[in-house]
C-alpha cells in the first residue's frame, strides 16, 4: 500500500510537468499574443495553471486511484497491472494531447477549446485530410509527447502474480485509502472553497489573453461539458446588414473635468420600480433611494436585461445583456474575449474593485469581476468579523456597506467600485435589533428593502463625511424584479422595470446631470457602461452595439430581453416578441400609433441583434467591425 502511494504522487508530479510543458508550447506557438508581458507577468500565469492543472489530473485520474488501491491481490498481477497502465496512458495522454490542438485553434477562436467543438466534429472529420496536411506538424509533437510520455512514465509492474488472498484487514485498510483519496479529489478539484473551480478564475490577472494561459485545454473542455451555449443564426447574409441594423451612436458628448471622477455603481439586490414610492402614486418601501432618485436624476424608462442576479453584473459591467437559455457567466462562452467597463478604466488610472458580501464564487461573481477588469475582489473571506453573517447567503447589508465605505476611504483615487447588496434577497434576513422597524407590505420582499435602503442610508451618511465623495458619480439600480404586488406592473414591461438613477455627490455636478442625460429614453442595465464612459469621455475601441449612452437621443432607446424561449425588443411605444419559431407579437404600449413599415424595421433590428450576439458568441467575435 505504501508503495502504491508513492507511485501514485510520482504519477502525479509526471503528469503536472507535461501539463506544464504543454502550456509552454502553447505560450511559443501565440507568442505574438505574449510578447508585451513581462517576464514575471509570464511566470505568474504558469503558477496559477498549477491550480487549473492539478483540478483537471484528480478529475481525470480519480477512477484510476480508486482501482490502483483496490486490497485484492489479484490486482498486483503482471497482466492487471498492465491493464491499468494502458488505462492511465490513454485517458490522459487524449487530454494532454487535447491541449496540443489549441496551439494553433486559440488563433482562430480566441479561447481554449470547450465542449462546443463536439458540436462541429463531423466537419472536422470531413477535412480531416486537408488539416493534417497544413498542421503537420502538430501531429509530429503529438508523435513526440506520445513517446515520452510512454517512455519515461513511472510503473510498478510486478513479474510475479501473487495469489488472490484478500484479507478482512486489508479491506479496511482499502476503504479507509478509498475515502481519503476521494476526499483529496474533491479537494485537488474545489481547493478550500465551497464552490468548485470556474474558468472565469483563471483571469485574476484581469486579462483575457493571460487568462487563457493560465488555463488548460482539458480543463475547458471537461468542465464545460454541462455548459450550455447558443447556435449561429442566419438572418442576413454579410455582417454588413447586421451591422447596418444595430449600429449605435458611439460618439463622445464632450464632458471634460478637473481630476477624473470616482465612480460607484450600486446594484441592489431585487430593487423594483414598483417597490419604490418616487414614480409611483402609493408610498413605497425605499424612502432614502426615493430622496437619491429626487436629488439625482432618474431614468424614466429602464429595464434590467435578466430576471435573475447573474444576469445583471455582464450587463451592467460589460453591455451584455441575456439573450439565450444560459447566463453568460456560466456558458461555455465565459473566456472568451469581452471589453468590460473596469478592464478600460483601469487603463486609463483608475483603481477597480468589486464587493459582494455573499460567500466568495457566489454566482461566479468573483470570476467575472477579474474578466471584466476589477483587480480586486472583497467577498465573505475578506469580511473581517463573521458575527455579522446573516445566517444564509453572506453580510448583512448595513455591516458590509460600512466596510465598503472603509474601503473605498482607504483606496486611491480615482476609483470605480461596483457593490452588490444582498440582504432583500430570499429569505430576506433582518438582524435581530432591526426587527420590527420596517414597513410590512403585501409581500414578504417588502420589509426586507425597508432595512436595505436603511442600510445604504449609513453608507451615505458616513460617506459623504469622505472627502471623495463631492467628486463621485453614483449609479443606483436594482439587478432585476420580483414579485408583483400592483397591476400596472403586473405585465411584461413591469416584469423587467429597475430604477436606474445617477447622483452626485457634488450638488452642481447634478444639475449638469440633470440638464444633459435624456430621462425619457428607453434604457437598460446594458447602457450603463457606455453611459460612464461617456461621462469620463474614455473612448471603447471595440464597444458591443447592445448599449449606448443615455446622454444620447439618436433612435429614442432600445432594451433587450430573453426569457423562456422569447426574444424581447423595448421600444418607444411598443413591446416586439419574437419566439424561437419566428412568430412575431407586437405590443403597443404609448400613444403613438405604430406603421406597418415601422414594426417591419423593428423586426429587422431584433433579429439583427440576435444574429450579433449569438454568432458573436459561438465565434468569439464580439466588438469587431463596429
Amino acid at each position: 500500500m505504501k508503495n502504491a502511494y508513492f507511485l501514485l504522487l510520482k504519477q502525479f508530479i509526471y503528469l503536472l510537468a507535461f501539463y506544464t510543458l504543454c502550456r509552454f508550447l502553447f505560450l511559443i506557438f501565440n507568442y505574438s499574443q505574449y510578447s508585451e508581458f513581462s517576464f514575471g507577468t509570464i511566470c505568474t500565469s504558469f503558477w496559477l495553471g498549477i491550480r487549473f492543472d492539478v483540478a483537471i489530473i484528480v478529475i481525470i485520474n480519480a477512477l484510476y486511484v480508486l482501482i490502483s488501491l483496490q486490497p485484492y491481490d489479484f490486482t498486483q498481477s503482471l497482466r492487471f497491472q498492465k491493464i491499468l497502465v494502458y488505462f492511465f496512458i490513454i485517458t490522459n495522454l487524449f487530454f494532454i494531447l487535447l491541449n496540443v490542438s489549441d496551439f494553433e485553434y486559440y488563433k482562430f477562436i480566441g479561447r481554449r477549446i470547450n465542449f462546443a467543438i463536439w458540436g462541429i466534429i463531423d466537419d472536422l472529420n470531413d477535412q480531416v485530410a486537408n488539416l493534417s496536411l497544413k498542421y503537420w506538424y502538430l501531429a509530429l509533437i503529438d508523435i513526440i509527447l506520445t513517446i515520452l510520455f510512454v517512455k519515461f512514465l513511472p510503473t510498478n509492474l510486478q513479474k510475479t502474480a501473487p495469489k488472490f488472498t484478500p484479507k478482512i484487514s486489508s479491506k479496511i485498510r482499502w476503504t479507509f485509502a478509498s475515502v481519503l483519496m476521494v476526499g483529496v479529489c474533491i479537494v485537488g478539484f474545489r481547493g478550500f472553497r465551497e464552490k468548485p473551480l470556474r474558468i472565469t478564475q483563471a483571469f485574476s490577472q484581469n486579462n483575457n489573453t493571460l487568462g487563457s494561459l493560465v488555463l488548460n485545454s482539458a480543463f475547458t473542455f471537461l468542465t464545460t461539458i454541462d455548459a450550455y451555449g447558443t447556435e449561429k443564426v442566419s438572418y442576413f447574409k454579410t455582417e454588413s446588414e447586421v451591422l447596418q441594423q444595430i449600429q449605435r451612436d458611439t460618439s463622445m458628448t464632450g464632458f471634460s473635468h478637473t481630476i477624473p471622477p470616482n465612480i460607484v455603481i450600486i446594484i441592489f439586490e431585487s430593487l423594483a420600480s414598483e417597490y419604490m414610492g418616487y414614480g409611483n402614486d402609493y408610498q413605497g418601501f425605499t424612502p432614502f433611494i426615493d430622496s437619491l432618485a429626487k436629488a439625482g436624476t432618474t431614468m424614466k424608462y429602464s429595464f434590467a436585461n435578466g430576471r435573475e442576479s447573474i444576469d445583471a453584473v455582464p450587463a451592467i459591467t460589460a453591455s451584455i445583456p441575456k439573450l439565450m437559455d444560459v447566463p453568460f457567466i456560466s456558458s461555455m462562452y465565459q473566456s472568451n474575449k469581452i471589453v468590460g467597463l473596469a478592464s478600460l478604466l483601469s487603463q486609463n488610472g483608475y483603481n477597480t474593485t468589486f464587493f459582494h458580501g455573499a460567500k466568495n464564487g457566489s454566482m461566479g461573481f468573483e470570476g467575472f469581476s477579474q474578466v471584466a477588469g476589477y483587480q480586486q475582489y472583497f467577498g465573505l473571506n475578506e469580511y473581517p468579523d463573521r458575527k455579522d453573517f446573516d445566517g444564509n447567503w453572506g453580510i448583512f447589508d448595513e455591516p458590509f456597506l460600512q466596510f465598503f465605505n472603509q474601503k473605498l476611504s482607504e483606496a486611491k483615487q480615482p476609483f470605480l467600485s461596483t457593490v452588490f447588496t444582498l440582504s432583500s434577497h430570499v429569505p430576506y434576513t433582518i438582524p435581530e435589533q432591526h426587527k420590527g422597524k420596517f414597513r410590512k407590505g403585501k409581500l414578504e420582499i417588502h420589509e426586507s428593502l425597508g432595512y436595505a435602503d436603511f442600510a445604504l442610508r449609513r453608507f451615505f451618511d458616513e460617506a459623504a463625511k469622505q472627502p471623495w465623495f463631492k467628486n463621485t458619480l453614483f449609479v443606483i439600480t436594482g439587478d432585476h424584479t420580483q414579485q408583483n404586488a400592483e397591476p400596472k406592473y403586473k405585465n411584461e414591461l413591469g416584469q423587467y422595470r429597475v430604477p436606474i438613477i445617477f447622483f452626485h455627490g457634488n450638488i452642481s455636478d447634478n444639475q449638469h446631470l440633470r440638464e444633459n442625460l435624456k430621462i425619457d429614453k428607453i434604457v437598460q442595465h446594458a447602457d450603463i457602461m457606455p453611459t460612464i464612459l461617456d461621462y469620463l469621455n474614455i473612448k471603447n475601441r471595440h464597444p458591443l452595439p447592445f448599449g449606448e449612452s443615455m446622454f444620447k437621443q439618436s433612435d429614442g432607446g432600445w432594451a433587450l430581453k430573453y426569457n423562456e424561449g422569447i426574444f424581447r425588443l423595448t421600444g418607444q411605444n411598443f413591446l416586439l416578441n419574437l419566439n424561437k419559431d419566428e412568430e412575431m407579437k407586437i405590443e403597443k404600449w404609448g400613444d403613438l400609433n405604430i406603421t406597418p413599415k415601422a414594426q417591419q424595421e423593428y423586426e429587422q433590428k431584433l433579429k439583427a441583434y440576435i444574429q450579433y450576439h449569438h454568432n458573436g458568441l459561438v465565434e468569439n467575435s464580439w466588438g469587431k467591425g463596429l
